[in-house]
C-alpha cells in the first residue's frame, strides 16, 4: 500500500513538474517541486502576486527579538563571521527563527536595494506566505539548499538566489537557518555550491555554540572521524548526565547515529561508559581513539569536565522508568522555563525542598521525574503521592506506613509507607494543598526530625530524602484562610518554581513539533497548515495533558501520513484566531475552571456534592469539565 501511494505521489509531481515547470526551461529537483506544490495546492498562492505583506511593525520585531535573545547571541558570531566572508562579494546574511522570520542581517554597501527586496529584520519567509524561496523551503525540508532566481514561487523573488542551512537545536529541533543571498546572480546555480558550503559549516559553528552554551554545565563528549578529509562540521557533541545517559547532542551526532541518542547510555554507543572515558582520557586533559559500535571508523575522542565536576559514588542499582524527558527537553526553548532550569540545577543534591506550582497539566510531576533523573539520587527510588486522589482515610496509611498487626484489617506482613519507600530517593507530593490538617502537622515532624514512625513500630526509622511538592493551588492564600499550615509551607518551599501555561509559552510550536514527532514514533506524521494554526490558537485549559491527548487522538485519525483539521478533538475546532491569554474571557474562563477544581477537590471528586457547591447541574459540571480538560486524578495515565 505504502508503495502504491509513493508511486502514485511520485506520478503526481512528475505531471505537476511538466505543468508548471516546462516553459521555464526549468528541471527544478525534487525538493524544489515539492515546495511548490505545497505553494499552490497547501497554500493556495499565486506566483504573479507583487507585494507581500511580510514584513512585521518595529514592535512586533522589538518583541520577536527578545523572545530570541538567547538564540541571536549565541548565533551572532558565526552571523559576523560569515558576513566578514561574503558580504564585500554583494551577499547579505539573514538569520531566521524556526517561523522564517528574519531576526539578524547584515546587508552589503548600498543596502537600498537588498532592503525592497524584503532582505530586513522582520520579514516572514514561511512557505505559507512567500512560498518556495531559500529560507522557508530550507525550514520545511530541513535540508540545506539554494534557490536560484526563477526557482523561487513569487515572481517578484525571481531576482534573488538564496544558499540556506537549518540550524538545529541540541535536542534535534529546529532553531532557525542561516542565509547568504545576492542580487540579480546571472550566473548558473552550480557557482553557488561554495557559497552553500560556507553557509553550512557557519550554520554547524553555530550549532555547536549552541549546544556548547546549553551544556557548559555539563559532561560532554566530542567525537570525531578518524580520517585524512574530517572537518568541523562532522564533529559530533554528546551531552551526558551523571549516570552516563545523553541528554543532548548536535545535528552531527544526530545524523550518525539516525536520531536514536536522548535518553541512551554512552556505552550503548561506545565500547565504553563513563568512568573508563575519565580514565581514558584523565578527566578530558586529553582525546582518545575508540571505535564506536555504530560506526565502522576510528573516533578521536575528547571528554569535557565542567569545573566542579565530582563523579558520583556507586550506588546498589534499583529498577528504574526509562525515556522519562530531561529538564532541558521539558523547558524547551521557553525562556522562563530555561532559567528555572538553570537555577534547579544550580540546588540538586543540596538537601533543598523544591514546590513547583502551574495550573494542572503544565507538567508538574514530568518536572519532578526530571529534577530526580538529573540529581545524584537517579539510581533510588521516584516515589509518588497524588494528595487528591487517595481518600482522606488512607493518606496516612499511605504516606507513613505500618507494621503487622497494628490494627485489626491490616496486612499480615505490615505496609512501608511512600516516606519509607523513597528513603535515599525522592519523594513527590503531588496535589500538596490537598493534604489533610492532621497529617500537614506529622509530615512536618517527620521532615524537621528526618525520621519516621510507622504505625505499630518501636524504632525510628531515619530518613534521606529529596522532597519535592507541588500544586494548583495558592497556598500562601490557604495559610491565611488557616488550611495550610505556614510552617510546613516554608519546609516544603526551599525553592519554589512556577511551570507556565502552555498558553503562556514562547515555543508553543517547537513543543507541539516535538511532542507529536514522538507520538508518531518515525511514522512521518506531520500536521497541515490549518491544523497547526488551530493547536497553536488553542487556548489550551489543560495545559501540555490535553495537547498529549489531542495529538494521540490526530495521530491515531490521520489519514496519508497528514494531520488534517477534522482529526482534531472537536473542542479545538472553534479557534480560529490565535487566543489571548490576557483578554477578558480568558480571565473568565479561567476562573471558572479554578472554581471547579476547588469545588470538586473539596468535594473529593464526588460529582453530586460538587455540582451542588459550585451552583450549576451535574450535566453542567460534567460539560465544564470536558471544556477545560479537567479529569478525574486516578483515572490519569
Amino acid at each position: 500500500m505504502a508503495a502504491q501511494t509513493a508511486a502514485h505521489r511520485a506520478t503526481e509531481l512528475a505531471a505537476f513538474v511538466d505543468c508548471h515547470f516546462a516553459g521555464r526551461g526549468l528541471v527544478p529537483e525534487p525538493v524544489i517541486a515539492e515546495s511548490w506544490y505545497r505553494s499552490i495546492n497547501q497554500h493556495h498562492l499565486d506566483p504573479e502576486l507583487r507585494h507581500v505583506d511580510n514584513i512585521l511593525s518595529a514592535a512586533e520585531i522589538r518583541q520577536h527579538q527578545a523572545q530570541h535573545q538567547a538564540y541571536l547571541a549565541v548565533a551572532s558570531q558565526g552571523v559576523s563571521g560569515l558576513a566578514r566572508r561574503v558580504v564585500d562579494a554583494g551577499f547579505a546574511v539573514l538569520l531566521s527563527d524556526a517561523d522564517g522570520i528574519t531576526l539578524d542581517a547584515r546587508l552589503p554597501a548600498d543596502p537600498q536595494r537588498y532592503t525592497r527586496s524584503g532582505l530586513i529584520v522582520g520579514a516572514r519567509w514561511d512557505e505559507s506566505i512567500a512560498g518556495t524561496n531559500g529560507i522557508g523551503t530550507a525550514l520545511a525540508s530541513q535540508q540545506a539548499l539554494t534557490i536560484h532566481r526563477q526557482e523561487h514561487f513569487l515572481a517578484a523573488n525571481a531576482r534573488l538566489s538564496c544558499s540556506v542551512s537549518p540550524i538545529f537545536d541540541a535536542h534535534n529541533q529546529l532553531l532557525g537557518c542561516l542565509n547568504a543571498t545576492c542580487l540579480y546572480n546571472d550566473g548558473p546555480k552550480q557557482a553557488q555550491h561554495l557559497t552553500l558550503q560556507l553557509v553550512t559549516l557557519y550554520a554547524r559553528l553555530i550549532e555547536n555554540s549552541h549546544f556548547r552554551q546549553c551544556y557548559r554545565d555539563r559532561l560532554t563528549l566530542a567525537l570525531k572521524p578518524r580520517d585524512d578529509f574530517s572537518d568541523l562540521a562532522a564533529e559530533q557533541l554528546l551531552a551526558l548526565d551523571e549516570g552516563g545517559r545523553v541528554v543532548g547532542a548536535n545535528r552531527a551526532a544526530f545524523l550518525a547515529y539516525r536520531g536514536t541518542l536522548l535518553g541512551m547510555p554512552i556505552d550503548q554507543l561506545l565500547p565504553a561508559g563513563i568512568d573508563q572515558l575519565l580514565e581514558l582520557t584523565r578527566g578530558g586533559a586529553r582525546g582518545t581513539q575508540l571505535r564506536g559500535h555504530e560506526q565502522p571508523y576510528l573516533l578521536d575522542v575528547g571528554l569535557r569536565v565542567p569545573a566542579g565536576y565530582r563523579q558520583p559514588a556507586p550506588a546498589k542499582p534499583m529498577p528504574t522508568r526509562t525515556g522519562h524527558p530531561t529538564l532541558e527537553q521539558l523547558a524547551g526553548e521557553d525562556t522562563q522555563l530555561q532559567h528555572a532550569v538553570l537555577r534547579l540545577r544550580k540546588v540538586l543534591d543540596k538537601d533543598i525542598a523544591i514546590l513547583l506550582t502551574g495550573e494542572t497539566g503544565t507538567g508538574k510531576e514530568a518536572f519532578a521525574r526530571a529534577l530526580h533523573q538529573a540529581s545524584q539520587r537517579h539510581a533510588r527510588p521516584f516515589v509518588a503521592l497524588n494528595c487528591a486522589a487517595i481518600p482522606e482515610s488512607l493518606i496516612e496509611s499511605e504516606l507513613f506506613g505500618y507494621r503487622a498487626g497494628s490494627f485489626t484489617g491490616a496486612n499480615r506482613k505490615g505496609m512501608k509507607g511512600k516516606l519509607e519507600q523513597a528513603n535515599g530517593g525522592t519523594l513527590f507530593l503531588d496535589e500538596i494543598g490537598d493534604m489533610p490538617a492532621h497529617l500537614q502537622t506529622r509530615l512536618l515532624r517527620v521532615l524537621a526530625e528526618r525520621e519516621l514512625v510507622p504505625l505499630g513500630a518501636e524504632v525510628p526509622v531515619a530518613l534521606d530524602i529529596q522532597v519535592v511538592s507541588a500544586t494548583h493551588q495558592d497556598l500562601q492564600a490557604m495559610i491565611v484562610d488557616k488550611r495550610f499550615r505556614e510552617d510546613l509551607y516554608y519546609r516544603l518551599c526551599g525553592m519554589r518554581v512556577t511551570l507556565p501555561a502552555l498558553r503562556a509559552r514562547s515555543d508553543r510550536r517547537a513543543l507541539i513539533e516535538g511532542l507529536l514527532a514522538g507520538l508518531a514514533n518515525g511514522s512521518g506524521v506531520r500536521l497541515s497548515d490549518e491544523a497547526r494554526r488551530c493547536l497553536l490558537g488553542h487556548a489550551w485549559p489543560g495545559n501540555v495533558r490535553q495537547l498529549l491527548n489531542a495529538l494521540r487522538q490526530a495521530v491515531a485519525l490521520a489519514e496519508g501520513g497528514l494531520i488534517e483539521l477534522a482529526d482534531l478533538p472537536e473542542e479545538l475546532l472553534d479557534c480560529a484566531a490565535p487566543a489571548r491569554p490576557m483578554a477578558l474571557e480568558q480571565q473568565v474562563e479561567d476562573a471558572e475552571m479554578r472554581h471547579l477544581l476547588e469545588a470538586l477537590k473539596r468535594a473529593r471528586w464526588n460529582m453530586s456534592a460538587a455540582a451542588e457547591a459550585a451552583g450549576v447541574s451535574r450535566s453542567t459540571l460534567y460539560r465544564k469539565m470536558k471544556r477545560y480538560g479537567i479529569v478525574q486524578p486516578n483515572l490519569l495515565g
